[in-house]
């Protein structure tokens, strides 16, 4: 058995590293696209920074840092990978990756291959592996019942088209943020904390999953057996959250060292970090606000008042899953339903929303595949097709449409064409505990209407005065779909996750 699971974990990781090797031969964010190019050019330059400046200099603006042109504005971690990539760039004798200003834009198919080589190194050493860790020791599905989740798992395309495509590394931050959700639901607290705050100082974005792991953490400081309240419990309480508080305020010290010698530096960093001059979202995203701007010109409001709408909408919409997590005896299932809920809460109506920001409600969806496989294949179809605007603009079209049709036809691979009906092509019964043939129309129907807005974008010219008509549409659509799923994920860990432990011994046929 631990053979078949061995072969199984193997030809997954070889699948997912041989398609986005594939998809690293297109083009990626700003190519040929002077002046600023785009996230490609961001993350290099950011290589070009750290290796040639002082550490202090790296989020100042100087004569020889630019902030205007793609300052660095990611925490310290991020920074440290980018000085580690550089150096290896210098390492292979090609000083020219990262010369000072003189390598502004730098397009070469020499360069081009070693970047998209450090995104596929991370993918096989780091984020492949911890996925496929995290679904084995949260659900532990056999080789023979679990190879389909394991497999939308691995062959996720929203990540690959972004990582690998449109070039990014949240493969970095995503995968110590489930391997963060293993060791806090396997019971090493302090492990869990550390790997949480590393993913947090990769990409400040992982404060969408910081408010399950708080109020989790802070339910298991007071938490020991006992179901009475006394002066032991208090006190033995107060104790684990101080040593749960010096472990994080240490690992943040340690990571943030460079700077706590000055006030102004760490003021500097945390500016560049939030900033809140860029506006509520950028381009189309699919979240409320970008709904609400089509009849209500958000643009007209100061930036800072909107900032507090959107904080104060964001606490409502994901403070009760997490007091339920502090009132209520912790689960497992009601943690990653949780981790879903406040990550979709903070991507609808938190403040500086990106499309690419939906990968942080896609990641606790697809350690949810195996207990919720239906509404989780669902889920993270419309989130890749919420980026659409975007990889189009990338050049990643063709790329999105074969991803999607290989993730498509994963649950008929998986499942004879006898088990079930025969207008459900795509065999999404497989999905299901039983039959609900209203929920299969409805996927149908939200399949069916993603294809008409598609074939509209690609094919139908938008009126002159509507010209941005398909990608607003798209983004609303996913938006719709979003907050649906925002409600029944909601209800889910309220009502139904005391079934994970049950659904999770059930085979996907």
């Amino acid at each position: 058995m631990e053979w078949h699971r061995l072969s199984l974990w193997v030809a997954l990781a070889a699948s997912g590293l041989f398609l986005r090797a594939t998809l690293s031969l297109h083009g990626y964010s700003g190519q040929n696209r002077p002046p600023m190019y785009g996230d490609y050019e961001a993350q290099r330059h950011w290589q070009e920074v750290t290796v040639n400046l002082p550490v202090t200099d790296w989020y100042r603006n100087t004569t020889d840092n630019d902030l205007l042109y793609w300052g660095l504005d990611y925490p310290p971690l991020t920074a440290y990978h980018s000085y580690l990539v550089g150096r290896w760039a210098r390492w292979q004798g090609q000083d020219e990756f990262v010369a000072l200003h003189t390598s502004r834009g730098i397009g070469t198919d020499g360069h081009k291959h070693f970047m998209r080589n450090t995104v596929l190194l991370l993918d096989a050493v780091l984020y492949l592996p911890a996925i496929l860790l995290a679904i084995r020791l949260l659900h532990r599905p056999t080789a023979g019942s679990g190879w389909l989740t394991l497999a939308l798992a691995a062959l996720y395309p929203g990540q690959m088209l972004i990582d690998n495509g449109h070039f990014q590394y949240n493969n970095v931050s995503l995968a110590l943020f489930a391997l963060a959700v293993v060791t806090t639901v396997k019971g090493a607290t302090l492990s869990g904390a550390v790997l949480f705050c590393l993913a947090l100082n990769y990409k400040q974005m992982e404060l969408y999953h910081a408010l399950p792991f708080f109020f989790l953490l802070l339910r298991r400081s007071f938490d020991h057996g006992s179901e009475h309240w006394n002066i032991r419990r208090v006190v033995t309480g107060v104790r684990r959250l101080a040593v749960l508080g010096g472990t994080v305020l240490g690992t943040f010290a340690v990571l943030w060292l460079p700077w706590l010698g000055s006030l102004e530096d760490v003021r500097q960093l945390v500016h560049r970090i939030f900033p809140v001059a860029r506006g509520v979202f950028e381009d189309k995203v699919a979240n409320v606000w970008c709904v609400v701007n089509v009849f209500v010109k958000l643009k007209n409001f100061p930036n800072t008042m909107m900032a507090i709408v959107c904080l104060l909408c964001t606490v409502l919409a994901v403070l009760p899953c997490g007091l339920h997590l502090l009132l209520r005896k912790p689960s497992p299932g009601g943690f990653l339903y949780s981790l879903s809920v406040t990550a979709l809460g903070f991507f609808l109506f938190s403040f500086q929303v990106h499309e690419k920001s939906i990968l942080l409600a896609a990641l606790p969806t697809i350690l949810l595949l195996p207990v919720e496989p239906f509404a989780a294949y669902w889920f993270l179809q419309v989130a890749t097709f919420s980026m659409l605007p975007l990889l189009h603009k990338d050049g990643l079209t063709g790329a999105y449409l074969g991803l999607s049709l290989i993730t498509l036809a994963l649950p008929r691979l998986s499942t004879s064409s006898s088990a079930t009906v025969r207008w459900d092509v795509l065999h999404i019964r497989t999905l299901l505990d039983r039959w609900i043939g209203s929920l299969v129309a409805l996927y149908y129907g939200s399949l069916l209407g993603q294809v008409a807005l598609l074939v509209a974008f690609l094919f139908v010219p938008p009126p002159d005065a509507l010209p941005f008509l398909y990608p607003l549409a798209i983004s609303a659509y996913s938006c719709g779909h979003f907050v649906l799923f925002y409600l029944y994920f909601n209800y889910r860990q309220f009502y139904g996750h005391a079934t994970v432990k049950r659904r999770t011994k059930k085979k996907v046929k």
